[in-house]
C-alpha cells in the first residue's frame, strides 16, 4: 500500500511534468513567445526546481517525508492552476508582450519551488523503508512512476488538446490534488531508516572507492537530462519549422514521441532493472551509449517513423539511467550524508534543464537539428568517461545488485 500511494505521488507529478513540457512550446509559439522566452522559462523553473530539492531534501529528513510530499502535492496543484489562468489570461488578451511573460515566470518559478518537494519525499521515504539490498529494486519500483507519467502525460496531452492548448493542464490539476488527499489520507507518517553495517554483505557494495565518484554519477545523470531538455525545447519548433505540423499537431506528435519513450523506459526497467543481477555501475555503462545512438538517429531522421525509432533507445537508456545513478549514490555514503545525496539526485534532471533549454536555442538558430547532434556527442563523451572511471568491484562473494 506504501509503495502504490508513493508511485500514484510520483506518477501525478510526473505526468504533469510531461504534460506542460508537451504543450510548452506550442503554447509558446501560439502566444507570441520566441524561443528564447520559452526557454527561459524552463531554465528559470529548473533552476528553482534544483534549488528547492535539496531544500526539501533535507527538510524531509527532519520533518518527516509524509509532511513534505503532502507540501509538494499541494504545491503543485495550486501553482498548475495559476500558470494556466496566466495562460489563459495571455490568449483573452489581459496581458501580452513583456507583462505575460514575466507573470509566466513568476508563477512557473513559484511552482517549481515547492512542487520540487515531491521527488526527493518520494525517494527519500523509499529509501528510508528498503534494506540495503532491496535499494535500486525500491527505488525503480518509485521512479518507474515517472516513466508511466510521460506515457500517460504525452497521450493526455493529445487527446485534450484538441480541446484547448490549456486543458490538460487544468485536467493534470485534478490528478494532483487526488494524489495528495490519497497520501493526506492513508500514507503512515513513518520513515525509521533500516540500518545495514557497513560490512553487512549487500548487493551494491558500500566502499570506500566508490565514494569519490558521487559527485560524477550525479554529473553525469545531469548530463543525461541536459539532452533531454535539449531535445524538448527544440523538437515541437522542429516539428513546426522543418514538418509543416501546427501548434497543436506539433503537440500532438512530441506527446506520442515521449509516450514510446516512456513505454520503453517502463518497460526496461521492469523486465531488467527490476530483475538483473548487474552492478549499478555496469548498468550506467549500458544507459549511456543507447542514449547517445538515440539522439544520433534524432539528428539524422527524414521522416517521423525515423524519429519515433530514435525514441526507443532513448526511452530504454532513461529507464536504466536514473535507477542505478541513485542506487550507486545513495549506496556509496555514510548515512547521515544520504538525505544531502538523495536531494542533488533528485536535484540533477533540473540542473539539466537550467542550461539545456537555452543552449537548445541557441543551437536551434545554427540548424534546426543541432541540437540532437550536440547531445548526442555530449553523451558519446559522457559514455567514454563512464568507461573509464566507474571500476567500481561488487563484494567478491556477490555479483548482483
Amino acid at each position: 500500500m506504501t509503495f502504490r500511494l508513493l508511485f500514484f505521488a510520483l506518477l501525478a507529478t510526473a505526468m504533469g511534468q510531461s504534460v506542460v513540457m508537451t504543450t510548452l512550446p506550442p503554447l509558446g509559439r501560439e502566444a507570441g513567445l520566441t524561443e528564447f522566452q520559452v526557454a527561459f522559462l524552463m531554465s528559470s523553473s529548473a533552476l528553482m526546481y534544483a534549488a528547492g530539492n535539496a531544500l526539501w531534501s533535507r527538510v524531509g529528513k527532519r520533518k518527516g517525508y509524509r509532511r513534505v510530499l503532502i507540501t509538494g502535492l499541494t504545491g503543485y496543484t495550486i501553482g498548475t492552476l495559476v500558470f494556466a489562468t496566466v495562460w489563459l489570461s495571455g490568449f483573452q488578451g489581459w496581458l501580452v508582450g513583456t507583462a505575460l511573460f514575466l507573470a509566466l515566470t513568476a508563477a512557473r518559478s513559484g511552482q517549481a519551488t515547492i512542487m520540487s518537494a515531491t521527488p526527493p519525499s518520494v525517494v527519500g521515504y523509499a529509501i528510508s523503508i528498503s534494506a540495503d539490498h532491496e535499494r535500486v529494486k525500491a527505488i525503480s519500483k518509485v521512479s518507474s512512476a515517472h516513466s508511466l507519467g510521460q506515457i500517460l502525460g504525452p497521450t493526455l496531452a493529445g487527446l485534450l488538446v484538441g480541446f484547448h492548448l490549456l486543458t490538460p493542464l487544468y485536467a493534470i490539476s485534478l490528478m494532483t490534488l487526488t494524489a495528495l488527499i490519497l497520501v493526506w489520507r492513508f500514507l503512515p507518517d513513518n520513515q525509521s531508516t533500516p540500518t545495514t553495517p557497513q560490512t553487512q554483505k549487500t548487493g551494491v557494495a558500500v566502499t570506500h572507492s566508490i565514494q569519490p565518484y558521487v559527485p560524477l554519477v550525479i554529473g553525469m545523470n545531469a548530463c543525461v537530462f541536459l539532452a533531454v531538455a535539449m531535445m524538448q525545447q527544440s523538437l515541437a519548433f522542429f516539428l513546426i519549422d522543418h514538418h509543416g505540423a501546427s501548434t497543436t499537431e506539433a503537440a500532438q506528435g512530441v506527446g506520442l514521441a515521449m509516450m514510446i519513450s516512456a513505454v520503453c523506459a517502463l518497460v526496461v526497467q521492469f523486465t531488467l532493472v527490476q530483475r538483473t543481477s548487474m552492478h549499478p555501475a555496469n548498468l550506467i555503462k549500458l544507459a549511456f551509449p543507447l542514449l547517445s545512438l538515440g539522439y544520433l538517429i534524432l539528428y539524422l531522421h527524414h521522416d517521423q517513423s525515423q524519429l519515433y525509432f530514435a525514441m526507443v533507445f532513448l526511452g530504454s537508456g532513461l529507464g536504466i539511467s536514473y535507477p542505478a545513478v541513485a542506487a550507486l549514490a545513495t549506496s556509496s555514503c555514510k548515512p547521515e550524508n544520504q538525505a544531502t545525496v538523495t536531494g542533488f539526485i533528485t536535484a540533477s534532471p533540473a540542473m539539466g534543464y537550467i542550461i539545456g533549454p537555452p543552449i537548445a536555442a541557441s543551437l536551434y538558430q545554427l540548424s534546426h537539428r543541432a541540437p540532437f547532434l550536440a547531445a548526442s556527442v555530449m553523451l558519446a563523451t559522457v559514455t567514454l568517461i563512464a568507461v573509464g572511471h566507474l571500476r567500481v568491484k561488487p563484494n567478491p562473494s556477490e555479483d548482483k545488485l
